[in-house]
């Protein structure tokens, strides 16, 4: 018999690692059949969701753009008699949205902030009801000449209809929110044509988080809405123009003070929101008074000139290529800023996503030409500058640089700009966080919300145990979580265990785990890190 020389410490260590090993192997041949599962089925959910945000956001895509040409149609050279009829159609207006909003609460406004709210549980919005209105109202608001943008609304309709297929489903709560997510995301898809970006958004801005559960649906989510969009719409990318030139690298030092511009003219921009909010809850009257003014405001606007009117997507264009003079674009920005926020103020359907792009469009022409006028730069790189601003205005305002760069990229696929996007995007998302002014959609919906602290809503994330890990033998009333964080329920197996207090973990169980937004790091960390 052959004796092993190897002390029992080292011999004891090797068969502890092959039990581990074999573990392992064993759970994670069994998770991996349990997670291609509920990965299919999500795949399949995704799609239906990307079939039926992207068949809503197309279309209401497409009668915001249909309005807006009978919009200039009527008003190109508007007699008295037809001014007239047309306030009279405006206050009517007024009264339609104002029911709206009666009948559906939570379809006033941008809808981003409202989708957020709904994944951190301060919002149980009905569907149905806000897909309408959002849809009535947005069209009606865009027919009118409201300088808000159609991506907002696209948005939160695109996640009732991803919350209307988890009611077909009969999904949970966790599954309902994967669902709504994805269909926001394919709602912006087809606002813009940018699957990839919209995807994006969904992980920046809505969740601040990516995991295999959100990411697979949304993606497919996204592709389907733009293949809708373009292929059986025929709507094409939200700018249509792309810039293919790049800028030099000797303007570098020019981009960092276009970078901090635009900072400056995020903050603005965000408090002029809040600076009309109250203006309007100044207003001792009515709520269909409110609107009835705004809607008259406009069209005054309107009937002298409709330059400032709409989202602006076709100005944008007429930016980039065509020449203007300094102090008209200085107005432009100016002007886009204070209506903007103005028709925002009224509480009315309409978004600020492409507003902030257009305003981002105006400052950088406004810079190009101010810059071009002195000789700092060569007068050939309009469009570059246009781009470049526009990323920075997003960064500035929402806090979200990854989506700015990728959105503006993708729409204008100006690829050869991506350094010259980069820094100016990030020195404008610097600027506004030194000047710490918050983000505009968390802003907006500690507003509606009436929350003083988002980082103290709770929200929730999915976790597993690892094979390996020194809690598995305490009970659950005598774990060490940190504060605030609760384990909502225990998937083992297959099957779902009440988290009651004597319960023990055991390595492969997946963890639904509820915690405070600011203390989702510690958390996370707290289940990753206790490890042997």
């Amino acid at each position: 018999m052959l004796l092993d020389n190897k002390p029992d410490s080292v011999s004891a260590k090797e068969d502890v690692m092959k039990l581990w090993k074999f573990n392992k192997r064993s759970s994670t041949l069994a998770d991996m059949s349990m997670n291609r599962m509920l990965l299919t089925e999500l795949i399949a959910k995704g799609a239906l969701v990307g079939v039926i945000a992207g068949f809503c956001g197309a279309t209401y895509r497409y009668l915001i753009l249909e309005s807006e040409h009978i919009r200039w149609h009527l008003m190109d050279g508007i007699t008295l008699e037809w001014a007239i009829g047309w306030l009279v159609a405006m206050v009517i207006f007024a009264f339609i949205v104002d029911r709206l909003l009666a009948w559906a609460p939570l379809s006033g406004g941008s809808g981003i902030p409202q989708i957020e709210g709904e994944m951190l549980g301060l919002f149980d919005m009905k569907p149905y009801r806000t897909l309408a209105s959002k849809m009535i109202g947005g069209v009606l608001t865009g027919f009118a000449g409201f300088s808000v943008g159609r991506e907002g609304p696209a948005v939160q309709i695109g996640g009732s209809a991803g919350k209307i297929v988890s009611y077909w489903m009969n999904s949970g709560l966790r599954e309902q929110r994967i669902l709504t997510s994805a269909g926001a995301g394919a709602g912006l898809t087809a606002a813009f044509s940018a699957p990839v970006s919209g995807a994006m958004f969904v992980f920046e801005e809505v969740h601040k988080s990516f995991y295999p559960y959100l990411v697979v649906p949304t993606f497919v989510a996204t592709l389907i809405s733009n293949y809708i969009t373009v292929s059986i719409f025929g709507l094409e990318p939200a700018l249509g123009f792309s810039v293919t030139s790049g800028v030099p690298l000797e303007y570098f030092p020019v981009l960092l003070m276009v970078g901090v511009i635009m900072g400056l003219c995020g903050v603005l921009f965000c408090r002029m929101i809040f600076a009309f909010k109250k203006f309007f809850d100044w207003l001792n009257c009515s709520r269909f008074l409110k609107l009835a003014l705004t809607f008259v405001t406009v069209a005054v606007i309107g009937y002298d000139s409709q330059l400032l009117l709409g989202g602006g997507n076709d100005l944008v264009g007429q930016l980039a290529f065509q020449s203007h003079g300094v102090l008209l674009l200085g107005g432009i920005v100016l002007g886009k800023i204070l209506l903007t926020t103005f028709c925002y103020g009224s509480g009315a359907q309409g978004g600020i996503f492409l507003p902030m792009l257009v305003i981002g469009a105006s400052a950088g022409a406004f810079c190009e030409s101010l810059l071009s006028s002195v000789g700092i730069i060569s007068p050939d790189f309009v469009p570059q500058f246009v781009i470049c601003a526009m990323g920075g205005m997003l960064a500035a305002a929402m806090r979200t640089p990854i989506l700015a760069i990728l959105l503006v990229l993708e729409m204008t696929n100006s690829f050869s700009n991506i350094y010259a996007i980069g820094t100016v995007t990030i020195v404008a998302y610097l600027v506004a966080e030194l000047l710490k002014e918050p983000p505009i959609y968390d802003s907006l919906l500690q507003a509606m919300s009436g929350q003083n602290n988002l980082e103290s809503v709770q929200t929730f994330f999915q976790t597993k145990v690892p094979v390996v890990a020194n809690y598995t033998e305490v009970q659950l009333q005598d774990l060490a979580l940190p504060d605030g964080t609760l384990i909502v329920s225990i998937c083992r197996n297959g099957t779902y265990i009440v988290p009651l207090g004597n319960v023990k973990l055991e390595p492969g169980d997946e963890l639904q785990v509820s915690c405070e937004r600011g203390r989702l790091k510690a958390a996370k960390e707290f289940f990753q890190s206790n490890q042997i």
